[in-house]
Formats: structure tokens, sequence, C-alpha cells
């Protein structure tokens, strides 16, 4: 008898029930030409030895891997991605459900990405991709709508009819941030971003720009600062805005919580109480903003959400499904806590308050 389940072979399947290898092929891929009295014996015998076909044989016949794969951008920033981790972690778990596994690399530059993903096609590692971080000139996008190979976005383009993508409505959020550090009674707001190369990057900045308008606010360009995505582009930008000019902003609306963090460590290192001598609100809604010190106001978009639809919908394009038809655009959530509030101080008020703690660190 062979051995444990899961090391039985169709060559075991065949020597018990005495028929030649072929016979017992035929019946398993339900071929008609094989006797019933022979078929039932040979699907008794799989049964009872606890034979399970290859996958790789099973999706060689198929032309399928069952694995999706995603290759992270790594350039925008040195630091961790802490929503790239929940995004992966929500695609991870809906391909569980779906018994479909799940392939990550990374990749350094535009050139390495497209080297990366033409590989790993090749090499057919893997049945579609899903794409994240996507640019308003995407390369990948480009590339793989000339092949002809399935993928899905996590966010859009400048080209977003051609392809199947989730997102968050960026601008409607930062649009609807200004609004409500105005209402807090700021009216000198600064804006933390990213490179424009990246499109939620340049539709955040946007979405700043028109809640201004919207408000009758003039837009002063020295109040935008583009940084790293990450804590030390967020310090950064921070001390760009508020050591840096005459008159600096009383709030800063960044757009990721990463960003925040780094702005909230300027504001401890230098004596600002964060809610009360600056505003800093962020936009992820990871689950440690909650603990930071002050828990953090943020705009919420559950990577874990996120991930999952866009797995899902590319599980759909993979089942032929029309790509063209699956969008969704979803909007973000404010979630208020401890670091945004009413000035406690002028611009020109916080600039004196600061000024003399800049000139005594070493």
């Amino acid at each position: 008898m062979p051995g444990h389940r899961g090391s039985v072979t169709i060559d075991d399947v065949a020597r018990h029930v005495g028929v030649a290898k072929g016979t017992v092929s035929r019946v398993l891929n339900n071929y008609t030409d094989i006797s019933e009295a022979t078929r039932k014996r040979i699907l008794k015998a799989v049964q009872d030895l606890g034979y399970q076909p290859s996958a790789t044989a099973r999706n060689l016949k198929r032309g399928r891997q069952d694995t999706l794969g995603i290759v992270i951008p790594v350039g925008h920033g040195s630091g961790a991605d802490p929503f790239l981790a929940e995004f992966i972690d929500g695609i991870a778990r809906a391909l569980d459900e779906l018994g479909l596994d799940l392939l990550v690399t990374t990749a350094h530059s535009r050139d390495h990405m497209i080297e990366t993903i033409q590989r790993l096609i090749a090499r057919r590692k893997v049945d579609g991709f899903i794409l994240t971080r996507t640019e308003v000139e995407d390369p990948r996008i480009a590339f793989l709508s000339e092949q002809g190979f399935p993928f899905v976005t996590h966010g859009r383009s400048s080209f977003p009819d051609s392809h199947a993508w989730f997102d968050i409505d960026n601008e409607k959020a930062f649009a609807d941030g200004v609004r409500h550090i105005y209402s807090l009674g700021h009216s000198r707001i600064g804006f933390l971003g990213g490179s424009l190369e990246l499109n939620f990057a340049r539709q955040r900045r946007d979405g700043y720009r028109a809640g201004l308008e919207a408000l009758g606010v003039p837009h002063d360009p020295a109040l935008e600062t583009l940084q790293d995505l990450d804590e030390k582009g967020g310090f950064a930008g921070a001390e760009a805005l508020l050591a840096k000019l005459e008159t600096p902003p009383t709030a800063l609306l960044c757009v990721t919580d990463a960003l925040a963090i780094g702005a909230i460590q300027f504001c401890r290192k230098y004596g600002l109480e964060v809610g009360k001598d600056v505003t800093v609100i962020g936009y992820d809604g990871l689950p440690f903003g909650e603990y930071l010190d002050p828990p953090l106001t943020t705009f919420s978009q559950s990577a874990l959400d996120a991930g999952s639809r866009v797995a899902r919908m590319l599980v759909d394009v993979l089942d032929g499904k029309d790509p063209t038809s699956l969008k969704a655009l979803a909007e973000a959530t404010l979630i208020r806590r401890a670091s945004d509030g009413a000035p406690q101080r002028t611009p020109e008020a916080l600039a004196d308050v600061l000024r003399p703690r800049l000139n005594q660190q070493p």
C-alpha cells in the first residue's frame, strides 16, 4: 500500500486496479471510452488510496498557475510602507479563501519593474498582476495592456477606461480635509505631499487646492512641500513648513499616515503640542494611528478591504469578465481623534514661539 495521503501517484492507482496508467488518466479527465465497470473501480481506488492529481499538472493542462503576482515599487522612499503591508495582507487573505497563491517581489526602478514583470510572465509564474502605487503615466499599465496580460490596478492613471481598477476618491477626501480644518478656525493650511508622478499624490494635491478654492482661501505655493512617503519625509516636510516660513501654517494635511507621524515627531521635538499648537491630519486610517500620542486624526481607507477587493476583481478578470466593466470608486472616512483642533496661536505667534526653540537645538 502506498504511503501517506498526497504521496500516491497515478502509477500507484494503475497498479492497484491492474490497468494501464493511460486508462487511469482518461478516467480522471472524463473521457467516455472506458467501460463503466472499469471507471468505477478506478474512482474507488482513487478514493481509497487518497490520490490527488498534481496541481502543477492540472494547471499546465488549463494554462493556469493559480498564482497572482504583485511587484512592489520601493523607489519612493527608504522607509517601510505600513499601508502596503496591510494591503498585501488583504490580498493574501482573499486568495487564501479562494485557494489561490500570491507571489510578492520588489523592484527599485521603473525599468526594473518592467523587467521583473516580463520575467514573471516569461517563466509563467503568475496568471495576472495587481498593480499598486499607480503613476499618472504608468509604464506597467501600458506594457501589460500591449501584452494582453491580465491585471488590475489599485488606483487610477491617466487612462482609466482601458482596464479594471479600484480606487478611493482622493480629490474629495482632501477637499473635505481642507474644509474640516478651515471649520476649526485655521486659514493657513500646509500640505505634505509626495511625488506627483504618483497618481494618488497628484489627486490629493489637486483636492487640497480645490478645497482652498471652494472656500475662497488664496493658494500659497509656499505651503506645499513634496517629500518621500515615510516618517523621515514627514519630519522634513514639517521642518520646511513650520521652521522655515515667516508665517508658518497652523495645520498640516498629510497624504499618508507615515508623513503625519513624521510631522508629529518634529512638533514633539520642538515642544509644540499637536492638536493645539499645530493640527496634523493623516490619510490611510492605519490601526496604529489610534495609539499615537496624540491619537492621529486621519482619513480612513481600509487597506485590508482594498487588497481583498482588487484580488477578487483580478480573479473575475481571469474568469472572463470584461476588465473595462470592473471599476469601483469608494470614499474615505474622516476619523477624528486628538491631533486636530482649533488654533491656539496665529501663524505669526506660532513662529515667535518656535524660532527660539529652533535656535537652541544643536
